[in-house]
């Protein structure tokens, strides 16, 4: 059955100018599931990994435990759930099996204490064989990862294990809490894993709400294994792919060849669109209609043949006057929004290099950014001073969700 996904292409401008150079053109591609799936629900295979090291003591671990017993609550009979603790130690307080007595899951939870130091590897690989027990292509397999410290000296070997996790089909959601833990670390484990960077918890209270939204995320994949093909013509190469939905991130040089962009996307969620910006230099045209992209995306839906879609971004070049009507808003309002994700990205680069802020962003960047960012990185600037840990880590969370606004 086809028609599970939608899949278009918007150009920045659909009329550019015939002239004697090459010129940047948009090109934004959006994956949407439709409506024939968006009844279904695919059966979880989930696995909660947990920091409960002796600085998660007090309302950081009790929040975490209402945010558990909460996603146990909610799961169904036929979804698979298993709960593992690190500290220097790992124990799986939740063997993997489906959620049929709640009550002594719940039960089970409440039963963690905190205590001793931080391996993080530890949880991870005892969470990732609690997942491979039942892994299936019919199920969501995921493990949401929570700490709020550094782990000790096993960094490489949590790399490792996001990358044993993705050759298995299994995406990893790392999570921390408080200000203390070490996000190029979590970002590059969610990257390689499920190509989510983390996520973070700001103050204990907020842990009901991201685990609440992270068990809907899972509990609302329509299509598995997505990837997004963009081939282009002789004459078109690509310079950038930026990530837009559903959070900004700018990809690497890795994906990009001299005709072709190529990206896994994941898995789909309904509700929860992807796209993908891509800026591409054109090489001077004629006057008339051309393609200058082919996206095609392809996909698994459990039980029924895998999918493939093309859609084409055309701009038809003209000797006529150009008119600034003549832009597409959307694309525009992406294409804004993701020249500050990158400014300010790299304000944070030179921040952790020289330990300053001193790089003041111009005004039709600021406007893009919410209130506090807008605040930390002005008061930053000003005073040529530091920015705590816990305003790095805000300032780039809200500065990947600037899409999620329009």
């Amino acid at each position: 059955m086809s028609g599970e996904v939608a899949l278009t292409c918007q150009v920045g401008r659909e009329r550019m100018s015939v002239t004697g150079g090459s010129q940047l053109a948009y090109v934004l591609v959006e994956a949407r599931p439709s409506a024939p799936v968006t009844a279904a629900r695919m059966p979880l295979n989930l696995a909660l990994v947990l920091d409960h090291s002796g600085s998660m003591k007090g309302a950081k671990l009790k929040s975490v435990k209402e945010s558990v017993k909460l996603v146990i609550n909610h799961m169904a009979r036929n979804d698979i759930v298993s709960v593992v603790i690190f500290d220097d130690n790992v124990r799986v307080v939740v063997p993997a099996q489906p959620v049929v007595d709640k009550e002594l899951l719940i039960a089970a939870v409440d039963g963690i204490k905190d205590g001793g130091g931080t391996a993080m590897s530890l949880g991870m690989s005892v969470g990732l064989t609690e997942l491979r027990k039942h892994a299936a292509p019919t199920l969501v397999n995921r493990m949401i990862v929570l700490t709020d410290g550094v782990t000790y000296g096993d960094a490489d070997r949590c790399r490792r294990i996001a990358d044993d996790a993705a050759a298995s089909g299994v995406g990893i959601y790392p999570l921390g809490i408080g200000a203390d833990w070490d996000q190029d670390l979590l970002d590059n484990i969610g990257q390689r894993s499920s190509g989510v960077p983390s996520e973070f918890i700001r103050r204990p209270e907020d842990a009901l709400g991201i685990f609440q939204r992270l068990f809907q995320s899972a509990a609302s994949v329509s299509a598995r294994n997505s990837q997004l093909t963009v081939r282009l013509p002789t004459g078109v190469t690509p310079k950038r792919a930026i990530k837009v939905l559903p959070i900004i991130g700018e990809q690497s040089q890795e994906v990009l060849s001299d005709r072709q962009v190529a990206l896994p996307l994941g898995d789909l969620e309904r509700d929860n669109p992807q796209a993908v910006l891509l800026e591409l230099l054109v090489e001077p045209k004629p006057a008339g209609a051309f393609r200058i992209a082919q996206a095609e995306l392809s996909y698994d839906v459990p039980g029924q043949a895998s999918e493939k879609l093309r859609a084409d971004a055309v701009v038809t070049f003209t000797t006529e006057t150009i008119q600034p009507t003549d832009a597409n808003p959307t694309v525009l309002n992406y294409v804004e929004k993701a020249n500050a994700h990158r400014l300010v990205t790299k304000v944070l680069d030179e921040y952790k290099k020289t330990g300053k802020v001193t790089t003041r962003l111009a005004p039709n960047v600021t406007r893009i950014l919410d209130p506090e960012t807008q605040r930390l990185l002005d008061q930053a600037a000003a005073a040529g001073g530091a920015l705590s840990s816990e305003d790095v880590k805000t300032i780039v969370n809200k500065t990947r969700k600037l899409t999620q606004s329009f």
